[in-house]
């Protein structure tokens, strides 16, 4: 799979009237709520894959401008994401455009309801709680103030964990030839989805239930790519960083499936004290997203170690 398309071909007609409209702004400040490692030498850095160089975020805003899909990856705990979310949405309706925010927090059953365009954010707060309440809709305040401010269409991107469920039963087992044809995802970058299931249950995963986890991070591929296609552009998604990856994820479905070419997914990616240079958070893949935008972290602690903890608590539980 070719990851990238001359940047997904940017559709760049009215760039140069949003770049005069941007240009003048300079640096950002950035107060950052995060406090673990603030002082990494990458922390506000921004980093292009295609160029493999550094931009400004003056520089990244101005691009964003190009796409008519803008995925932006998170951590999920990370208030500074959300900041930075919210602040790349602000920035393209000061351009002048009217994105619609399609979020991953909020399922397409529990939404159907609701009204498209918001005029109170406590009210959209206390919907989003209510209907969405395995999500910490606190830290998601600044784009859903984006939403509310700047009268943006949302919707709801994701489907329930319990229709999730319900969908895998009825689908069955399935060999790998049929997850490649049906999704559109070629055989190595099915595997390394794997590898990164087991990686983010810290090893603890056996074989039927990494098989689960690939093929249902599909098929939630799939369903909020739907609901990007299903909108007007420009669309700015808001999902975890994983389901924006260029080589499994959305960005996949987009181009294979849809042929929808011009999108831009931004990771914004808490630093590691370990890791110095911007190639150790890429893995195997050197362009697994187009930018990489470094942030403090919210926690300190090695996740696994956690795990663990969370694994011998419920096997005491159960004992």
């Amino acid at each position: 799979m070719t990851i990238c398309l001359l940047r997904h071909l940017r559709s760049s007609l009215r760039v140069h009237l949003l770049w005069l409209l941007l240009i003048a702004s300079n640096a950002f400040a950035q107060n950052w709520e995060s406090p673990h490692y603030r002082d990494h030498p990458l922390v506000g850095k921004i980093w292009d894959t295609e160029k493999n160089s550094w931009i400004t975020e003056k520089q990244l805003r101005v691009e964003l401008l190009e796409y008519n899909y803008v995925l932006l990856g998170e951590t999920h705990k990370n208030i500074d994401h959300h900041l930075l979310q919210a602040r790349m949405v602000n920035s393209l309706v000061e351009a002048g455009a009217k994105p619609t925010v399609v979020m991953e927090m909020l399922a397409v059953e529990a939404w159907k309801d609701q009204p498209t365009t918001w005029t109170n954010l406590e009210t959209l707060k206390e919907q989003a709680k209510i209907r969405n309440d395995g999500w910490q809709w606190d830290l998601y305040a600044p784009i859903l103030q984006s939403v509310v401010q700047h009268r943006l269409k949302l919707k709801a991107g994701n489907i329930e964990s319990k229709a999730l469920h319900t969908w895998s039963n009825k689908a069955g087992s399935y060999t790998p030839e049929e997850v490649f044809a049906e999704y559109w995802i070629a055989p190595g970058d099915f595997k390394q989805l794997k590898r990164d299931v087991i990686k983010s249950h810290c090893g603890h995963a056996n074989t039927a239930f990494v098989q689960f986890m690939a093929r249902a991070q599909l098929q939630r591929d799939r369903i909020m790519t739907h609901a990007l296609i299903s909108n007007k552009s420009p669309v700015v998604l808001i999902a975890g960083a994983g389901h924006v990856r260029n080589n499994y994820a959305i960005p996949m479905n987009l181009l294979n499936k849809y042929q929808r070419l011009s999108y831009i997914s931004v990771a914004f990616t808490p630093e590691h004290p370990e890791r110095l240079n911007p190639e150790d958070y890429l893995g195997d893949v050197s362009k697994a997203f187009d930018i990489l935008y470094f942030t403090p972290s919210y926690t300190n602690q090695d996740p696994c170690v956690q795990f663990r903890k969370q694994l011998q608590k419920m096997r005491k539980t159960n004992t």
